[in-house]
């Protein structure tokens, strides 16, 4: 524990920001300066050898040429920026030079955008420039992971500017003068991870993998909770526009594993209520990022409200990665593209990653286990921690069994698989009816007869055999006790008729339809068989 304190004392304390910060003092030292066109700012510690080779981006060379390009000007982000790219965009990324490596991928993937009608202009900007400077900082990272992907854009983004990267002869490559990695020439694998993949990631997938067949096996989509993922130093974690403390989430997962991060933070809030705490190593609580966020508004008259709090929320995220012994890097996105433009690139140093994640380094190492290490521990003392699904763990590890187990998860058909067997009542058709044991008193016959689960489970039977080209089964049971009547004495038993597959798995689709006909036919064939008993 004294060594634990000690190393958190040393990380609180040698935190600086690079000399081309402009900034104006604050009582907290959170040096990181506000809306400058491009920013990199790193921690104090000296940068050791690493695989993605820690170095400062110059954004103006990789993002000049797309804002200068005729489809960004065309398409003005400020005027109906939620306007899907369509078809008849398509020429404003045909018109020019193909010979240019700078902005052919661009133009390519514009097509595919325009193609599939699902992309909004807005975020196809944006969604570009992040990935250009994300592949310009980790350029030989091969394990990458789309976190509240939507439907995936980054992704394949940040898949073919790898695809194509390599492809670039002579001095156009803009990597060309890079250190590359022994596997520098192996393919990257992305995956998505969302709770919902929405109808848009097929439309995309669709069309990349049609341009693209290549990168079919490289990309997979797993609807899950983000609680399933089970990180590691190997994977890059990005997401852009983590919405409010989403992106504190996956600062901590970042921390508790070492791994590397590109994110673009969006929706920010002090608000505890809305769940705000910052890390305890910013080394503040909730109460003085508000104090700031005031003074920091006080600064400058037209400063508004939620630049100040964006400003300030991002600046204690730095400070923390900075004191858990990472290298952070900010980037401005292009303000036409975006508003919220802070794309926060961070990189363990080797040394301080491998006493964080408890790893060597390297792929090599083992899974950490959060829940051993209470130093990245942000929960109270004694508050619960949120149990892990039973059902699914997702591993993010750059090795081919965890991107096998990856693939064996994805798809939104397995998605549908793992809810039916997680919440298998609400999916499954089950229909009751109350039937009276005994006929009303003045009628023909007043004793018992014979109404049972056995004589109604033959009735069922017969009426599913009936239906043709349709596998359905009925079970029939008696739910609960006898009921009887306090005015008449008349007793009444429910009975449950679950519809399935004949394998016993649910029905889905037709099939609900279908079982819905038959459930009537054995209505009509009870009231047929022992006259109107149903309640």
């Amino acid at each position: 524990m004294n060594m634990i304190l000690f190393i958190a004392t040393t990380f609180f304390t040698s935190s600086v920001v690079a000399p081309c910060a402009s900034f104006s003092p604050s009582p907290y030292n959170l040096n990181v300066p506000k809306h400058s066109k491009c920013t990199t700012s790193t921690g104090g510690k000296t940068a050791l050898h690493s695989t993605n080779n820690i170095h400062n981006l110059d954004p103006s060379s990789i993002l000049d040429p797309i804002i200068q390009h005729p489809a960004t000007q065309a398409l003005s982000v400020e005027i109906r920026p939620r306007s899907r790219l369509k078809r008849s965009h398509q020429h404003l990324f045909t018109s020019n030079n193909t010979n240019n490596s700078t902005t052919a991928l661009f133009d390519e993937l514009g097509l595919i955008a325009c193609q599939t009608g699902v992309v909004c202009r807005k975020e196809f900007l944006e969604t570009y420039a992040a990935a250009a400077c994300i592949q310009a900082k980790f350029p030989n990272s091969k394990r990458m992971a789309d976190l509240a992907a939507g439907h995936g854009l980054l992704s394949w983004f940040l898949l073919a500017l790898d695809n194509y990267d390599y492809d670039v002869p002579g001095d156009n490559n803009k990597n060309a003068n890079l250190p590359k990695s022994k596997d520098s020439r192996r393919p990257r694998t992305v995956i998505c991870v969302d709770r919902r993949m929405p109808r848009s990631a097929d439309a995309i997938a669709a069309a990349m993998i049609d341009r693209y067949p290549e990168l079919e096996d490289r990309w997979s989509y797993v609807q899950s909770d983000l609680s399933s993922i089970v990180p590691h130093p190997s994977c890059l974690l990005t997401s852009v526009h983590a919405c409010g403390t989403l992106s504190d989430a996956l600062i901590e997962t970042t921390i508790g594993a070492g791994c590397p991060l590109a994110l673009v933070p969006c929706c920010h809030t002090v608000k505890e209520r809305k769940g705000y705490r910052p890390h305890l190593l910013s080394g503040m609580v909730a109460e003085e990022v508000v104090a700031l966020v005031e003074e920091r508004k006080k600064e400058r008259e037209d400063y508004a409200k939620h630049e100040a709090v964006a400003d300030v929320v991002d600046e204690v995220r730095c400070r923390t990665l900075r004191n858990a012994g990472y290298v952070v890097e900010e980037v401005m996105l292009p303000e036409a593209f975006t508003a919220r433009n802070r794309l926060l690139l961070a990189e363990p140093i080797t040394a301080a990653a491998s006493t964080v994640a408890g790893t060597d380094g390297n792929r090599s190492g083992e899974i950490v286990n959060d829940k051993s290490r209470p130093f990245f521990e942000r929960r109270a003392k004694g508050e619960p921690m949120h149990p892990p699904p039973e059902s699914i763990q997702i591993p993010l590890a750059d090795d081919p069994e965890s991107i096998a187990q990856c693939h064996a998860v994805s798809g939104r058909a397995r998605a549908a698989t793992r809810m039916v067997e997680q919440i298998p009542r609400h999916f499954s058709l089950t229909i009751a009816i109350s039937i009276w044991l005994t006929r009303e008193k003045g009628s023909s016959s007043d004793s018992n007869f014979d109404v049972t689960a056995e004589t109604l489970q033959n009735v069922a039977t017969k009426c599913c055999g009936e239906i043709e080209m349709q596998e359905i089964q009925c079970t029939v049971e008696a739910f609960g006790e006898v009921n009887v009547q306090s005015a008449t004495g008349r007793r009444s038993q429910l009975y449950k008729f679950k519809y399935t597959k004949m394998d016993g798995t649910s029905i889905s689709g037709d099939g609900r339809g279908a079982a819905k006909a038959i459930h009537g036919m054995v209505r009509e064939r009870i009231i047929g068989t022992f006259g109107d008993l149903i309640r």
